[in-house]
């Protein structure tokens, strides 16, 4: 009977010993965001601003991109996901659960292009960017783009059109773009995949 009390006390002071380490762990909250690499600085900049006013609260940011935070949101992996595409409604739908979309960030895009010996600022349209990006419009001395640049002289060369990895979130923001501008009657840009 001694030796079964022993053990009950001994077992007993081990719990008390040790319930001073776990309380602390448990008064940490941890929170885990995935999303977009674009605007991660601007993240990581908040989330040190919160932590600051919130120490008991971690938040940890990976970038992966809009996409396969998407995904990760979806299938209930993680707290929260930032992308710069909206998740479309179907998918929203199809979960059946509430989930809320919030804007954040204001994302500008830019087009950069590189012509030798052109000298001066090239002006470039919305429908001269989507004919261009959708492979009407394929040389630079094209006569669209001539007529927005009367005093330039564009070479005649081929333009080579490079773009972002698939499931990005810019791709999206770009391609919508693109089509709102292209034509009276636009169609919505796929999902960033």
């Amino acid at each position: 009977m001694r030796t079964r009390s022993y053990k009950l006390l001994t077992v007993f002071l081990g719990w008390i010993l040790l319930l001073p380490a776990v309380a602390p762990g448990q008064e940490k909250i941890v929170l885990v965001e995935t999303g977009s690499s674009m605007p991660e600085p601007l993240y990581k900049n908040w989330i040190d601003e919160f932590h600051k006013q919130q120490p008991s609260t971690d938040i940890r940011y990976m970038a992966m991109g809009t996409a396969e935070s998407a995904r990760n949101i979806l299938a209930g992996s993680g707290d929260f996901g930032g992308g710069d595409a909206p998740i479309p409604e179907a998918q929203l739908r199809a979960e059946g659960r509430s989930i809320l979309e919030l804007p954040a960030v204001l994302i500008g895009i830019v087009i950069i292009y590189e012509l030798p010996d052109v000298k001066g600022e090239l002006k470039l349209t919305g429908p001269v960017l989507a004919s261009i990006f959708l492979g009407k419009i394929k040389s630079w001395n094209d006569p669209a783009i001539e007529k927005l640049n009367p005093d330039m002289k564009l070479p005649e060369l081929p333009i080579q059109v490079l773009h972002r990895n698939e499931g990005k979130g810019s791709n999206y923001i770009l391609s919508d773009y693109l089509a709102k501008t292209r034509s009276p009657h636009p169609q919505p840009p796929a999902a960033a995949k």
